[in-house]
Parts: C-alpha cells; sequence; structure tokens
C-alpha cells in the first residue's frame, strides 16, 4: 500500500464540467488543486463518439444546448466552438400514421397545461397527481397527455415522485428563447476539452475517491486506483474539498464508487435524499440511407416529405421519441425513453443486441416500414447505459415531492470546507443540463476563493 499523497488548496472530486469548471476557476485564480476523476476519461456525462464511416460526431450523453444557457454559450464564444440551433419538422407517429406538428404549437400545447402549476403549492403534489386533477379540463386532455410525455422524457421522471413545484419553478421553457435547442457541430465532447485546458497532470483519472476525512479547515481525501486488484490507496490533502460526482453516486452508501465522510455530511445526504435520479435509454443508429425520406414514409404522412424531419414524437411503449441531427442531414437516428418506459425498457433488456433489436422493431412500429427492411439498413448502433455505470448510476436529477428546496440545501457549504457542485445542485431551475452544472462549479469556486482570500493557506 503506497502512502504517497498529493497536496494543494482545494481537492475537487470528478471531472465531468462541474467538477472541470471549479478547477479551472479556482486554477485560473491562482489556488492549487487537484481533481480526482475515477473513469480513465474526463466529461462526466458528456460522452462523445466519433466514427470516421459518418460525417458527424454521435453523442452517447449530453447533446442539445438548451435556451440561453449562459454558461455554456459563454465557453463556445471564448473557445470559438461552433453551435448550430436545432431546425427541422416535428411530427407525430399514431396508429401507422405520421402528421407534422408545428414548433409554436407543440409548445404552445404544453405550456397551456404548464400555466396551471403552482410554484407555492401547500403542500406539494405529484406531477402525476396535478394531471389526475385535470387542469384546463376537457379542452386540454390531449394535450395533458403530451405534457405528461414531455416530463418523463425531458426530465426523465417518474411522474408519481416528480414535484409539481420544482416543474412550476423554471421545469418548462417559458418563451422563445428558452425553447431553443443548439449543438455543437465538433461534438460536446469540446466543452470539457476546453474546460480542462491548463488543467494538465491535476488530474489525476482511473482514480476513485471513497473516503473524505474532514475538519473545519482541513481535509483528506483517500483514493484508490479504479478496478484494480492490486491496492493502490494514496491520499490528497487540502483545506477544501468539492464534491462533484452525479447525484446516485452521492446517494450511495456502499458500492465501488461510494464515499463515506468522516464526520458525515448527514445535511447533504439529507438534501439529496429529496431528489432522484432519473433513468434514461438512449440509442443512436446509423443507417446506409435515411429511409424516412423514402416514398413508403411518404404515403403515411400523406405525401408529405420527412426530409426536414427533426423530432418524431411517438406513445411508442419501448422507444417514444426519436430525432435526427438536423439541420445537418445524415442518415442518423437517436431514441430516446425516459422515465418509467425507460426503467421498464432497460430492465427488459437482455444485452447490447437487444437494444438495437428493440430499436428497429419501434421504428418499425412508428414509420410503418417492415422491421426486415430497417434491419437490413443499420450500419452501426450505439449505445451507453448510465443507469449501470457505476460513476454515474442514472441520467440526471429531479426533485421529489417536497423536494423543491433540496437543490438549494445540497448547494450549502458545510463549515467552510465541504463543497457541492453539479447539475442536481443547480439552484436556478437548470438541473439535468450542461449549463447548470458548469454554473454550480463556477460558484463552488467563487466560495472557495472567498474563503481562501480569508484565511491564506499557511505553506510548510
Amino acid at each position: 500500500m503506497s502512502d504517497s499523497s498529493e497536496q494543494a488548496d482545494v481537492v475537487v472530486i470528478g471531472a465531468g464540467v462541474a467538477g472541470l469548471a471549479a478547477a479551472r476557476r479556482l486554477a485560473e485564480a491562482g489556488t492549487s488543486v487537484v481533481v480526482l476523476e475515477g473513469r480513465d476519461r474526463i466529461g462526466g456525462r458528456i460522452l462523445t463518439v466519433r466514427d470516421p464511416r459518418f460525417p458527424v460526431p454521435v453523442e452517447l450523453g449530453a447533446e442539445f444546448v438548451h435556451g440561453s444557457a449562459e454558461e455554456t454559450s459563454d465557453l463556445a464564444r471564448r473557445e470559438r466552438l461552433v453551435l448550430c440551433d436545432v431546425r427541422g419538422e416535428r411530427w407525430r407517429a399514431t396508429d401507422g400514421a405520421l402528421t407534422p406538428i408545428a414548433d409554436h404549437d407543440f409548445w404552445k400545447r404544453l405550456t397551456g397545461v404548464m400555466r396551471h402549476l403552482d410554484a407555492r403549492r401547500t403542500p406539494d403534489r405529484s406531477f402525476l397527481d396535478f394531471l389526475e386533477s385535470k387542469p384546463g379540463g376537457r379542452a386540454l386532455a390531449h394535450d395533458r397527455r403530451l405534457a405528461l410525455e414531455f416530463v418523463e422524457g425531458f426530465h426523465a421522471a417518474d411522474p408519481e415522485r416528480l414535484s409539481e413545484r420544482a416543474v412550476a419553478d423554471g421545469g418548462v421553457p417559458e418563451d422563445r428563447e428558452e425553447q431553443r435547442q443548439a449543438r455543437f457541430l465538433v461534438g460536446y465532447d469540446r466543452v470539457p476539452a476546453a474546460l480542462a485546458t491548463n488543467l494538465g497532470d491535476r488530474i489525476l483519472l482511473s482514480r476513485t475517491a471513497h473516503h473524505v476525512v474532514w475538519d473545519k479547515g482541513r481535509v483528506e481525501v483517500h483514493h484508490r486506483a479504479s478496478r484494480n486488484t492490486v491496492p493502490d490507496e494514496r491520499s490528497a490533502q487540502a483545506r477544501a474539498v468539492i464534491i462533484a460526482v452525479p447525484l446516485a453516486v452521492l446517494q450511495q452508501t456502499d458500492g465501488e464508487t461510494a464515499i463515506t465522510f468522516t464526520p458525515d455530511v448527514a445535511g447533504a445526504r439529507k438534501a439529496a435524499g429529496q431528489l432522484a435520479m432519473g433513468t434514461v435509454v438512449r440509442v443512436a443508429m446509423a443507417f446506409r440511407e435515411p429511409f424516412w425520406e423514402s416514398r413508403t414514409v411518404r404515403r403515411a404522412s400523406g405525401t408529405r416529405s420527412l426530409t426536414e424531419l427533426s423530432f418524431l414524437h411517438s406513445a411508442d411503449p419501448d422507444i417514444p421519441v426519436w430525432w435526427t441531427p438536423a439541420p445537418v442531414r445524415a442518415s442518423l437516428l437517436i431514441g430516446w425513453a425516459g422515465g418509467p418506459k425507460a426503467t421498464r425498457l432497460r430492465a427488459s433488456l437482455g444485452g447490447r443486441g437487444d437494444i438495437e433489436d428493440r430499436a428497429v422493431r419501434a421504428l418499425a412500429r412508428q414509420f410503418g416500414i417492415p422491421r426486415a427492411r430497417i434491419g437490413a439498413l443499420v450500419e452501426q448502433c450505439w449505445y451507453h447505459d448510465w443507469s449501470g455505470d457505476p460513476y454515474t448510476l442514472g441520467a440526471y436529477s429531479y426533485a421529489l415531492v417536497g423536494g423543491s428546496r433540496a437543490a438549494a440545501r445540497l448547494g450549502r457549504p458545510i463549515e467552510d470546507t465541504v463543497f457541492f457542485a453539479g447539475e442536481a445542485a443547480d439552484t436556478e431551475g437548470r438541473t439535468g443540463t450542461v449549463a447548470g452544472a458548469i454554473g454550480t462549479g463556477y460558484r463552488a469556486a467563487e466560495l472557495v476563493l472567498r474563503l481562501t482570500r480569508r484565511h491564506p493557506r499557511v505553506r510548510r
């Protein structure tokens, strides 16, 4: 067993965008920092695949920049990363028929239901209970179904557990600016790469932090080689620690990526217990040709071309939502299931080949094309099981009933020594977003910097 240790002003646990944003801000201010990352890569829930056979990067994790997303957009401008607004047409598949949905009509119908939410409702209730109260009456019956699909997909949430107050307070884009979506033409992984610029050997990959021993103004973080049968214990000592791991990793009390605290951080754990990690099944499929532009599909769409297809919505039991890289034209579709549907689908999968088969069957149902024909066109299928990934254990967070303020409580420092960052700790209604994660990293760094300016580290 090694007794070697690192010395720094601050230890950051996690090299997703929250941890990297915090480390970058600290380093720019001249504060020494060590970043511990269990994976052999940076980026966390950003996972970009590049295949020379296909013209665009394939995202298996975060893909969209939602709304103004100031932190992400500012970084893109500084680093000259090209953002492209999503353009194209929404369609809906119902009983073998394809019908267009005007984008403004989609958001109008959704907000028509969501405006009945109450951000101050006491007591809080679940989103499903809200829907079952039939807001808007019979006239909004179909739109309530759309709202249910939205929270299951967009929030990856179980509507029986999701807080009405939390959704009312920032859970729905309210204007055209916030309804915009964009993507990085160069791939989302350029964002963590940009944040890591100049951090160099301050980032220790394949090092899993498992025990934080702390007292006010002093921490010792014990870490070991990830998935290594040979003991390789080390420690990092600092004035403060920033915990920037996904919610489900923080919530666990045992397991290969669990972190224990001495003394315990009971307040943070209580806050984390009022949040939940959603489930997502996301599959990317590349085809030899864009079959959705075929004559067969035109017959299902009333002779209209789907050349401009951006999103396809449905009530499919497996994979209800698909999208293209529009406005870029490429023979690529991304399938998405969130919430309870994703939980059921994931539990029924027998392996990587099974997800491809289920995806092909879902496409066949929605486009009205024989499964064998679609299957014969598949060139590549990519899938990452985020819920089974020990460094993530889920997709992203949402607030449980009674937990609409839990993110703010999670973000509070403990004794000016233990700080938390990550999308689950965002206080501006941006949980589940890269911008929210980056913002919490910047915030944690600024809190630490105020502390270190008041109490400069004594060098020995």
